[in-house]
């Protein structure tokens, strides 16, 4: 099995914070690689009067000694190490990354938009998706973080065809779904009625549709794809256990419901890198940190799901 790393986050957040917990949690379960400042974590553990982390911990060299007044830099570092071992492994390995303020980290000559944009510029992957799950549903994104203006011009035929593909291969792959169903939801109110309020569902989704379950079946995974649901609708449908994923067309599309139905247990992984990366899907509350009111949830359920995706993929990767 390929290495499980955790890198720590900016250290001044809950990143640190989290790890302790888990440790504590877990127990022998919790047996991450550890990638961030031992100094950090130790005091924060004499914070927390919690037991220090006891497993494997690499402290790049680049570390800036006085982590608190560089904590992009140390950030930074932290997530370089991690994907240059990530790049040699040669079984799916597992990232779960803690989280970072994008301020600190554009401070220190972060140039990319977040963790999914870096870890894809390092790994040289050219298609990356966004998916958002927790236990009661699971939600692929066409677009990210963009405007809400640009988006109608964002759905085009190949974007929604890759985010209909990565669903699929995720269902199958990560998720041991056999013979998964996918819904896609509509741009418009109403998935346009029959065109009476948008074209774009005719235009570009529905073709993209077609592409994208002739490409599934080209790699051997049937599915059922359901035609532009009405947005409306479609999370209630999922809740129910008709879907086992929706692709969503924009960003507050797709995460006001899976948040709404489960803040806590929702987890950020990114699809179309060659590991499986997760995170919690929450920032670094650096006002909590130290303080023993974190709530881990999250974190452990990005743990937990982690591991479950990468033992899933080895085993239809013929691991």
């Amino acid at each position: 099995m390929g290495k499980k790393i955790v890198t720590m986050g900016d250290p001044r957040g809950v990143g640190p914070d989290l790890i302790l917990h888990a440790a504590a949690r877990l127990g022998s379960s919790f047996d991450p690689l550890v990638i961030g400042s031992v100094r950090c974590l130790e005091s924060r553990a004499r914070s927390l009067s919690l037991p220090m982390f006891e497993g494997e911990i690499i402290e790049p060299a680049d570390t800036p000694a006085d982590y608190e007044l560089q904590p992009g830099a140390a950030a930074l570092s932290f997530l370089q190490a991690a994907t240059d071992i990530l790049r040699g492994e040669t079984t799916p390995g597992l990232l779960v990354t803690g989280p970072i303020n994008k301020f600190a980290m554009r401070a220190a000559g972060f140039t990319w938009p977040g963790h999914t944009e870096y870890l894809a510029h390092r790994c040289g992957a050219q298609n990356v998706h966004m998916l958002m799950a927790n236990p009661k549903l699971r939600v692929l994104l066409a677009t990210v973080h963009e405007p809400l203006a640009r988006v109608p011009s964002l759905i085009t035929p190949e974007r929604v065809t890759g985010a209909i593909v990565a669903a699929g291969t995720c269902c199958y792959e990560d998720f041991g779904i056999a013979r998964p169903a996918i819904a896609v939801a509509g741009l418009n109110p109403h998935a346009s009625e029959e065109g009476m309020f948008g074209t774009e569902e005719a235009e570009t989704i529905m073709p993209a549709m077609e592409e994208g379950h002739a490409a599934l079946t080209r790699r051997g995974i049937t599915c059922t794809l359901t035609e532009p649901v009405p947005p409306d609708t479609v999370f209630f449908e999922a809740l129910g256990g008709k879907y086992d994923m929706v692709v969503a067309m924009y960003h507050d599309q797709g995460l006001i419901a899976v948040k709404t139905t489960d803040f806590h247990t929702t987890v950020n992984v990114t699809l179309g890198l060659p590991y499986v990366r997760t995170s919690p899907d929450h920032g670094t509350a650096i006002p909590l940190a130290g303080t023993n009111k974190v709530d881990p949830t999250s974190f452990l359920a990005a743990w937990e799901l982690g591991r479950s995706l990468q033992e899933n993929r080895e085993e239809s990767h013929g691991q």
